[in-house]
């Protein structure tokens, strides 16, 4: 068969784009998001359902940490852009709260009822209000990180990809740092493949939504954590490396990690796990930790 991206046939391209058919049941892991979110609104305090916006789905969580002007990381879950919700998504909140991190998980659109590009515009209004709300609720607006999984980490790279000056009228150094995980870069090869039967992608939307295709469109310079699970497959671990590669490329910092063991589903777990190393990674970012 011909190729169809890079060297990649149909067959091939789709498997390689199935993040879903990489382990044997991933609902395992879907569970353990939500069962683990719950555990937190139990133990810790949160403040649910503030509205960032007028849309029915424009809700958020904050985990405030226990201190005054902590340092806030805005958390956006994965799901294919067609799945999940803050309330799968609030499991890193007793590492960060405990480090004295004030935590943000907001719930946006999903296809089919909305398009990538108009999600990305969701998640442009959380950060803006988060900016203009969090010091009520003890956060600093002015220690904002972002990190996101799978599909929300092409949220991630949307919001690297604003102008806060202009569109805003917000500093432009908004976000301190950012976390890709398990992310995509370019989301031609999903256009391409059998997802965008859902999705609905169409090649102008592509562009403007992948950091990879961005060039001087890129605004935004903090430092970034890049990370995919070792079990993840060839395609997702090389967007995964030219997301570093493109971040370091555009005068940034930039430390990729690929996560012993780790697949698809889990590797957003060890983000979580205050043991490991992109966790602590993300605290000495936050001016909470060593390296």
């Amino acid at each position: 068969m011909r190729p169809v991206w890079r060297d990649l046939d149909q067959a091939e391209l789709d498997r390689q784009y199935n993040s879903r058919g990489t382990v044997a049941d991933f609902s395992v892991y879907t569970r353990q998001y939500a069962e683990q979110t719950l555990a937190a609104k139990r133990t810790l305090k949160c403040v649910e359902n503030l509205s960032y916006g007028d849309g029915v789905d424009e809700k958020l969580d904050i985990y405030p940490a226990a201190q005054a002007d902590a340092p806030v990381m805005v958390f956006f879950h994965g799901g294919d852009w067609r799945a999940l919700s803050k309330e799968d998504s609030g499991f890193a909140a007793p590492a960060f709260v405990a480090a004295g991190v004030t935590l943000v998980v907001p719930d946006f659109t999903l296809v089919p009822a909305t398009t990538i590009p108009a999600m990305g515009a969701q998640v442009r209004r959380v950060l803006a209000w988060v900016h203009a709300n969090i010091a009520a609720r003890g956060g600093d607006p002015d220690r904002m990180h972002i990190a996101g999984h799978s599909s929300g980490a092409n949220l991630v790279g949307q919001a690297l990809m604003t102008d806060w000056a202009k569109d805003f009228g917000l500093p432009e150094d908004i976000i301190k740092s950012a976390s890709f995980m398990s992310g995509l870069g370019d989301l031609e090869p999903v256009r391409l493949s059998f997802r965008n039967e859902t999705l609905n992608l169409n090649a102008a939307q592509v562009a403007e939504v992948s950091l990879l295709r961005s060039g001087a469109r890129v605004k935004v310079r903090c430092p970034m954590l890049v990370a995919v699970g070792e079990k993840e497959t060839p395609d997702y671990r090389r967007q995964s490396h030219e997301v570093a590669e493109y971040w370091l490329g555009q005068g940034n910092w930039a430390d990729l990690f690929v996560l012993a063991g780790r697949n698809h589903f889990d590797a957003v777990l060890e983000w979580a796990e205050p043991t490991g190393g992109v966790f602590k990674a993300n605290l000495a970012l936050m001016g909470l930790g060593g390296r």
